[in-house]
């Protein structure tokens, strides 16, 4: 592990695979440290032959933690500037969740950067739940300290479709602990959340698309409440070079649980770059 301070933020990091090996960024969700990676598409990645560098997002693990409201285009210039510490340019970029706002928004602002782009369980225009949504969380977090057990309930509700969360105990029991491993409502969590509920409902997504020029991968979760499959593939059209492909059988959690068929598709692509 290692920090880096890039302005007045500090960025915590680690870079995994062989030196020689062409660089890859990963970007996880809300509030979400990089170990989370090693559950994912780290391995697969490393094993290819990738220099990966996982890093926590401001607010989160090892990286600083201001007060106030973070920006998608802040946790964008931490991330350039980690790039730029590492020597990388045209990177290869995958963004989970919030991640793949901070990767949209690095391919617009910041193109020499991305070679190409991941887009996880993130793409898409604000559906009517997702403003009702965001909505009440603003006004909630507003109101002043938010109990840790309703991020558990908020996270466990996203993660899982509807009926494992109706029918199989068991299951719902052990996202449950994951999610309660963590401590909640920190000047990070809170910073992190204002950032994605901004983008969310604030930021005119479909006017940058068409500026993405880089290769895109957009990849939606069938059962994703936040990021629905329709919308993926229709922000995937609007970018002119994204390709869709749409995970089954899971939400928002499956970014955790489908590694068995979102590993394969990463590959290829990155190795089409």
């Amino acid at each position: 592990m290692a920090v880096l301070r890039v302005g007045q933020a500090v960025v915590g990091y680690e870079v995994h695979g062989p030196a020689d090996g062409e660089p890859v960024l990963l970007l996880g969700g809300t509030s979400m440290p990089r170990g989370v990676w090693a559950m994912m598409q780290l391995p697969a990645l490393v094993e290819a032959g990738y220099q990966v560098a996982v890093v926590d997002p401001r607010g989160a693990g090892e990286s600083s933690a201001p007060g106030g409201v973070y920006t998608i285009a802040e946790l964008a210039d931490d991330v350039a500037g980690l790039a730029q510490h590492l020597g990388w340019t045209g990177v290869r970029v995958m963004g989970l969740s919030q991640g793949g706002f901070v990767a949209e928004h690095l391919a617009v602002t910041r193109p020499e950067l991305v070679r190409g782009a991941v887009l996880l369980g993130c793409a898409g225009a604000a559906t009517a739940y997702q403003r009702v949504w965001f909505s009440a969380m603003r006004a909630l977090l507003a109101a002043g300290p938010v109990p840790q057990e309703f991020y558990h309930a908020e996270n466990l509700m996203n993660a899982l479709p509807a009926q494992v969360l109706r029918d199989d105990d068991a299951r719902v029991q052990g996202w449950a602990e994951l999610i309660a491993a963590k401590a909640w409502d920190t000047p990070g969590d809170r910073g992190q959340y204002l950032a994605c509920i901004e983008w969310m409902l604030d930021v005119d997504h479909a006017a940058r698309w068409p500026r993405i020029t880089q290769p895109v991968l957009v990849l939606a979760l069938e059962h994703d409440l936040l990021f629905p499959p329709w919308a993926g593939r229709a922000a995937a059209a609007a970018m002119p070079n994204a390709v869709f492909a749409e995970i089954t059988g899971h939400a928002h959690g499956g970014a955790i649980e489908a590694g068995d068929q979102i590993n394969p598709l990463v590959l290829d692509f990155f190795a089409r770059l």
